[in-house]
């Protein structure tokens, strides 16, 4: 049986039974790497990279830091301020979590902004008397709406400007996403708030890390904890190189328990550990699936389909969808690296420009909502709130489809072929 065979019998499994779940999702995540090892496309001692990762690493400090506002009973206080802006509308509270994540995923790591927010969000929620699994799937989508909007949004962007260098191009300049970035900004705000909040059920989760007995406002706790989720959402914001967002992360953990904001066992209670087993999961099956060779086998037909001399608006719409599709399950910047040297190739062999291409892709491979697999955020985002593969898929698909029309509208008029 072929590489390729395998991994899509590998992951159509998986598929099933994150459907179905008739075991839990983490045995069927860790599972699945397993079986990606042991049919030969990893190697075994690479089942467990995921986990020895600074995005571990980056949630578990998060995660502790968050808990101690629960601890020192600060976040009643946050959230009744919070709900008095946006009042005890949960469509108005999921169009705040939008925007806000939005502007800050702009120029900050969609991961951290996320990490940071969610207990602002929790504690909005449950003062608003709301379950809070939409609110942090919206988190969750309007960080990824702000990854659209500068070179520095998300890492894939980046990758594109990289690849483009290496192929002789120009890359593309910092705002040149910019416009694309505020179109799906602008509609994907919009799509989910009116639409995409319908799609999908509260499933009354409350994360593990807002799990604790309310408590009465510790003053002394409270300034700690929220001088330091400040500090570190600073650290976050500038990237200093001589202090990772993850390093930044633990040294705030240790803060908080240093001093005795929360004890050592609060802290590791606070840890949720489902979601930290399903985001290292996600290296292992992510890897699997790009060394099976099926992102090649999508290339080729790629170009199988477009014949000859097709139109630059059929390789657009090809290479967005195809790009699109295998990014949910190969992750954005792996599907990147494959399709730009493709969809540059065929640009030059119709006689167009690469950047309306160029972009495309980009775009294409920043779509990441329609599986839990298409990034580390998104399993994140299922620990916290359990949502399952279906509810990704009713609310992410249309989303990819929001995406598409703004390609399709505003390619032409900022990067006309």
């Amino acid at each position: 049986m072929s590489p390729i065979s395998i991994a899509l019998i590998i992951i159509a499994i998986t598929v099933v039974l994150f459907i179905w779940e008739p075991i839990p999702i983490i045995v069927t995540a860790i599972g699945a790497s397993i079986a990606f090892a042991y049919t030969g496309l990893i190697e075994v001692s690479d089942i467990f990279t995921g986990y020895n990762s600074t995005t571990i690493v980056l949630l578990a400090g998060m995660m502790v830091i968050g808990s101690s506002l629960f601890h020192a009973g600060i976040t009643d206080l946050i959230g009744e301020k919070m709900v008095r802006v946006t009042g005890k509308s949960e469509r108005n509270i999921i169009f705040a979590t939008l925007v806000v994540s939005c502007v800050l995923s702009s120029v900050c790591s969609n991961i951290g902004v996320m990490t940071a927010m969610a207990p602002l969000v929790t504690a909005m929620c449950i003062a608003a008397g709301v379950g809070p699994s939409k609110a942090l799937l919206a988190l969750l989508f309007g960080a990824q709406f702000g990854g659209f909007v500068t070179l520095v949004g998300v890492g894939s962007n980046a990758t594109a400007n990289s690849v483009m260098s290496d192929l002789g191009i120009t890359p593309f300049g910092f705002f040149s996403i910019t416009p694309f970035g505020i179109g799906v900004c602008i509609l994907g705000t919009l799509y989910f708030t009116f639409i995409g909040r319908k799609l999908i059920p509260d499933t009354a989760y409350v994360p593990e890390f807002a799990k604790t007995e309310k408590k009465a406002l510790d003053k002394k706790k409270a300034f700690i904890s929220v001088i330091t989720l400040l500090c570190v959402l600073v650290v976050i914001a500038a990237s200093p190189k001589n202090m990772p967002m993850h390093v930044a992360a633990v040294i705030g953990a240790l803060v908080i328990v240093g001093t005795k904001c929360m004890s050592v066992q609060e802290a590791i209670r606070a840890i949720d550990w489902n979601c930290m087993l399903l985001v290292g999961s996600l290296t292992a099956i992510s890897t699997g699936f790009k060394n099976s060779g099926a992102g090649d086998a999508v290339a080729e037909l790629i170009l199988k389909i477009l014949g000859d001399d097709p139109s630059p608006f059929m390789v657009t719409t090809v290479i967005f969808f195809a790009a699109a599709i295998l990014t949910q399950f190969m992750s954005n910047i792996p599907s990147i690296m494959l399709f730009l040297p493709i969809g540059i190739s065929i640009a030059e062999q119709i006689g167009v420009s690469p950047y309306p291409v160029a972009m495309t892709i980009t775009l294409a491979g920043a779509a990441s909502y329609a599986t839990p697999f298409a990034a580390p955020q998104n399993m994140m985002t299922v620990g916290w709130t359990q949502y399952k593969f279906v509810d990704f898929c009713k609310i992410g698909l249309p989303m990819l489809l929001v995406t598409y029309v703004v390609v399709a509208a505003l390619v032409p008029i900022f990067l006309p072929y």
